[in-house]
């Protein structure tokens, strides 16, 4: 029965940090992917770092992450920068694969990192309404770190029959 109650209890809390993210990633306008094939995806790779915090890694497919000096040069439709939240806050605008998070951002227990694709107008790219976002829930008190991962669209699909 306890299993149970923590189960619920988890249930809660992560369906809370994805609707207390998901409002401030919605307070930026839209803009919808037109084709499946175009679809980015997003997927967020953390560990520890040594000194401090985490390292992130955005993994992405479909979708040049760059920044808005140099989005001139690149012949593709879907490209832009990312924003970084943490726990729902926006902490910063993401132009490349790579990001260090300090330790100070993060609270005791459960934290959520989210980081969503937009375009250089600010922008959110949403597939079918939904944004094209990754999320991971991590407590740094905990041995094995990632609690919950999420992306919009996976990386990787496996089909079983």
């Amino acid at each position: 029965m306890k299993i149970f109650a923590t189960l619920i209890a988890l249930g809660l809390f992560f369906t809370t940090m994805t609707a207390y993210a998901d409002k401030d990633i919605h307070q930026h306008k839209s803009l919808e992917i037109e084709q499946q094939s175009l679809l980015p995806r997003v997927a967020l790779t953390v560990v520890r770092d040594e000194s401090d915090g985490l390292n992130l890694s955005i993994d992405i497919v479909n979708y040049v992450l760059n920044s808005p000096a140099v989005a001139e040069n690149v012949q593709q439709s879907l490209t832009g920068h990312a924003h970084l939240f943490i726990n729902g806050e926006k902490k910063m605008r993401v132009y490349g694969q790579y990001v260090h998070l300090p330790a100070s951002w993060f609270k005791a227990g459960v934290n959520q990192i989210a980081v969503s694709l937009n375009s250089h107008q600010h922008e959110n790219w949403t597939w079918k309404g939904n944004t094209v976002m990754g999320s991971v829930f991590i407590d740094l008190a905990d041995p094995q770190l990632v609690l919950h991962q999420f992306s919009s669209q996976p990386l990787l699909s496996h089909h079983h029959h």
